[in-house]
């Protein structure tokens, strides 16, 4: 995400601070490209350490390639669930089936792009032709990726007590959520009372200068009051949803799995998607390469299953996955009336126009 151009005074001043922005901007790309390059080769490595390629050719020509349409309708209906969860967030001003497709492209941006742009291109797309404001898309974004990870460690929580050797990851795990909830709560907190909040905020931005400190006060202000009009009724409908979304994504997973390896049980399905859930958060590059495959790997040993017939499981699935996101999101563009290049520009002049 773009830096802010700080415009400092005088002319010669403000010409220095953007070029300094700017050259930041671009080094803090490139780190994040290469933390995320390294992270999959890693990830890589670590697969292919050991594997037999003969066995793993052996697991993946088990599978039944039919099985793909149930899971394909599975995973689809846990998109448009989140489609129709992001819609009672934005307090319906988009129609669900626009908010599917519009999801699609997002992951489909972010399987092909680099930085997860997908984020950006969603809320840029979702303020098109619609009531909702680029700082309402960009704060119910966020909220729903807390409520996917409160719901995916309350998933760990349930069927940590029938995985084998799992300390480590219930300390790991109850850190992190106890974390997630008391921001989630902090941020419903401040909302309510912003305007209280909002003067310490510009006692503090005042020695930013009027133009910095103008657009953080301006956009404290903006953000919360998006996360304010996401109360009551609708924090308990988004809920419902991030359930739906969860239920249909642990029934795909669990269906594939049992292609490869037949006898596992439900709650292994849940742990699966969990991890595989959590892994895929890590950086990497487009479509996290290595890294997914090195979840459900991951996973998988913990349940006492082959390195063959997981790194099998995991491959199939990402492809299946991969493809479908790249099928539904080039329907999406086309229905938007979008092309690749013309969204993601769009989409970082969105993020400039509310930094300004």
């Amino acid at each position: 995400m773009p830096a802010i151009n700080l415009m400092v005074w005088r002319g010669d001043q403000a010409i220095f601070s953007n070029r300094n922005s700017n050259d930041f901007n671009v080094m803090k790309r490139r780190l994040q490209i290469l933390l995320g390059v390294l992270f999959s080769l890693g990830a890589i490595i670590f697969l292919f350490r050991g594997i037999e390629i003969g066995v793993l050719a052996v697991e993946m020509s088990k599978f039944n390639y039919w099985s793909i349409i149930p899971f394909a309708i599975l995973e689809t209906l846990s998109l448009w669930a989140r489609g129709m969860r992001w819609r009672v967030l934005l307090e319906e001003k988009v129609s669900g089936p626009r908010l599917f497709w519009i999801t699609n492209i997002s992951y489909y941006l972010s399987n092909i792009l680099p930085l997860r742009i997908g984020e950006l291109g969603r809320v840029y797309l979702v303020t098109r032709n619609s009531d909702v404001t680029g700082m309402q898309a960009l704060s119910t974004a966020v909220l729903e990726r807390m409520f996917d990870v409160v719901t995916v460690f309350i998933m760990l929580f349930l069927v940590l007590p029938f995985v084998p050797d799992h300390g480590l990851v219930t300390s790991v795990s109850y850190v992190i959520v106890g974390g997630v909830i008391v921001v989630i709560i902090g941020l419903f907190a401040v909302a309510r009372n912003r305007k209280s909040v909002a003067k310490i905020v510009g006692l503090i931005t005042r020695r930013l200068g009027t133009k910095f400190g103008a657009w953080i006060n301006e956009g404290f202000e903006k953000f919360f009051e998006s996360i304010d009009l996401v109360r009551g009724r609708r924090v308990l409908l988004a809920s419902v949803w991030c359930i739906v979304v969860w239920v249909f994504s642990v029934l795909a997973t669990y269906y594939l799995l049992l292609n490869f390896s037949p006898g596992q049980q439900l709650y292994e399905g849940v742990f699966v998607t969990a991890l595989l859930a959590l892994g895929i958060a890590l950086p990497s590059v487009p479509a996290s390469v290595g890294i997914w495959e090195a979840s459900a790997v991951a996973a998988l040993a913990v349940l006492g299953v082959n390195r063959e017939t997981a790194l099998a499981f995991a491959i199939v699935l990402h492809l299946i996955v991969f493809i479908k996101m790249a099928i539904l999101g080039v329907v999406g563009l086309y229905l938007e009336g979008e092309n690749l290049n013309d969204l993601v520009l769009q989409a970082k002049r969105l993020i400039k126009s509310m930094r300004s």
